[in-house]
């Protein structure tokens, strides 16, 4: 599969360019001209089954996205660290002027898992460790109450 991954990506690319950008030509250079001013933005999971723009259909243009291990959103600080996820927010509200905000959340996600059982591909120190751990205060607020609930249920479209 590894020298298949190129030539995949130099097909795609090839059919990009006699398919969907043949057919959508006038909005990339509409876009170039004007810039981006999409009305939603998408807040997603980097699993590669969870593309928002194939799940929503949509056109160039029309979604400002952010993925991450399963589609979290770090609390805002003012210690001065700077989480990706809170920029592109803050750019997608103060900039663009986005009208909708969707926290896309999907089954079976492996970052969920992870946590919620405690194993691979966690570790105390590592970067998917620390990254999974923003999620410990939903799992303990869930535990809390008395309906049991699967984890990934507790991250939904909002």
């Amino acid at each position: 599969m590894t020298s298949e991954f190129p030539a995949r990506l130099i097909e795609g690319y090839r059919d990009f360019l006699a398919g969907r950008m043949a057919t959508e030509r006038e909005r990339y250079r509409e876009l170039a001209r004007r810039g981006q001013s999409p009305a939603v933005m998408v807040i997603g999971c980097c699993d590669s089954r969870v593309s928002p723009e194939v799940i929503f259909d949509t056109h160039p243009g029309e979604l400002f996205v952010v993925r991450n291990i399963a589609n979290l959103v770090p609390a805002y600080t003012p210690d001065g660290v700077c989480h990706g996820v809170f920029a592109a927010l803050e750019f997608a509200v103060q900039v663009l002027k986005v009208r909708h905000i969707v926290v896309l959340g999907h089954a079976r996600c492996g970052g969920i898992r992870a946590f919620a059982e405690g194993g691979p591909p966690l570790s105390p120190g590592d970067s998917i460790h620390k990254w999974m751990s923003l999620i410990a205060p939903a799992v303990r607020h869930r535990h809390a109450s008395l309906k049991p609930v699967r984890i990934d249920h507790l991250f939904r479209t909002i």
